[in-house]
């Protein structure tokens, strides 16, 4: 019994880590858009397209220039959220989830989190990327986001989010076919 006590300390110690460099992601990409406030002409970029170059401007305004961090932001305190209230999901089962035994629901709850945490840390990296990615355009028109960082850092966010929400369908269905065993 302490050691599954002492996996789940280490196990949110862990998470909060991780918040913790997803929050460090969100204060860097502030930290990127005020400081190139100055620096950026009165049109900045605001759309990319597939080969990773500006193909939509707009005038520069705080709206324009915060937007993704603002997102960002955002995002991470509603994955903050979810980790503490994983029934408030809006995965379908965990609707489900509250009608099963506490074993059983807090394990699909654990691995909700770990989805949550992943998904913060890559929304992180990619709007971080994207920040900075976006400054840099408005200063140096040829420059833009590399399709190759875009696409893999997207994949991978993709593949984190399909391989853990299978994995708790497939906890959730384990555990509802068990409670109806019993």
């Amino acid at each position: 019994m302490s050691y599954s006590i002492h996996k789940g300390t280490i196990m949110k110690l862990k998470h909060k880590i991780y918040f913790s460099i997803a929050a460090l992601l969100a204060l860097a990409s502030w930290a990127i858009a005020i400081y190139y406030w100055d620096k950026i002409p009165q049109t900045i970029p605001i759309h990319f397209g597939i080969s990773g170059q500006a193909d939509g401007w707009a005038n520069k305004s705080i709206f324009n220039v915060s937007l993704i961090p603002f997102l960002q932001t955002i995002f991470l305190g509603l994955f903050v959220f979810l980790y503490y209230k994983p029934q408030y999901s809006d995965i379908p089962t965990t609707m489900w989830l509250m009608t099963l035994d506490k074993k059983h629901r807090d394990h699909a709850f654990s691995l909700i989190r770990i989805m949550l945490v992943g998904m913060s840390l890559w929304l992180g990296i990619l709007f971080t990327y994207m920040t900075y990615g976006m400054n840099i355009s408005a200063i140096g028109p040829d420059s833009g986001l590399s399709t190759p960082i875009m696409f893999s850092v997207i994949g991978l966010m993709i593949l984190w989010l399909t391989y853990w929400t299978i994995k708790v369908y497939r906890a959730t269905k384990e555990a509802m076919a068990s409670s109806r065993n019993k």
